[in-house]
């Protein structure tokens, strides 16, 4: 079972790495422009440390992946998740999710866990799909869920091929 917990200052400088190794697995997709793209700037890293909205998961007592959230119009929206090459398959994606979804709850202000993603790379939508997320009709997308879209359609991302998904936190 991996460990994940809470980013620590000194985990900061190790993200952009893992980040860039995640996106290699885009190199054969219709994505394959993704895995040259911009890592998460360290600023924004540093702003959801501070808030208790970036986890990090352990392997070998490195860190191997990360989820970086924010809040977004009552919900928690899941900015970046990634997973070191060497580390995927093994679950880590998945704790990492769970973390986020247990402190949204604990936390008692989000409605849901919300994210933008592809839809036909498996380890995007089909992977959330198995975790309990559902896809957004467009008729529901919140503000700031649209503005995202469009920022993605804006950067390369082809908006036919993007959707939007929420994981309820409602008991």
């Amino acid at each position: 079972m991996p460990m994940i917990r809470l980013a620590r200052p000194s985990d900061l400088a190790s993200l952009a790495d893992i980040e860039r190794s995640a996106a290699r697995r885009f190199l054969d997709t219709h994505m394959a422009w993704a895995a040259g793209d911009d890592t998460a700037p360290q600023a924004e890293l540093a702003q959801a440390l501070a808030a208790g909205l970036l986890w990090v998961a352990e392997s070998e007592g490195l860190p191997a992946g990360f989820a970086l959230t924010r809040p977004m119009d009552g919900d928690l929206y899941l900015a970046e998740m990634a997973v070191a090459l060497p580390w995927q398959g093994r679950g880590l994606g998945r704790a990492l999710l769970g973390a986020v979804c247990a402190h949204a709850r604990a936390a008692g202000r989000y409605r849901s866990v919300v994210l933008t993603t592809d839809r036909e790379l498996s380890w995007n939508r089909p992977f959330y799909l198995r975790q309990g997320f559902v896809e957004m009709p467009a008729a529901d997308l919140t503000p700031g869920l649209q503005a995202r879209l469009r920022h993605e359609a804006a950067i390369g991302f082809d908006p036919a091929r993007r959707c939007a998904m929420t994981y309820s936190l409602a008991p």
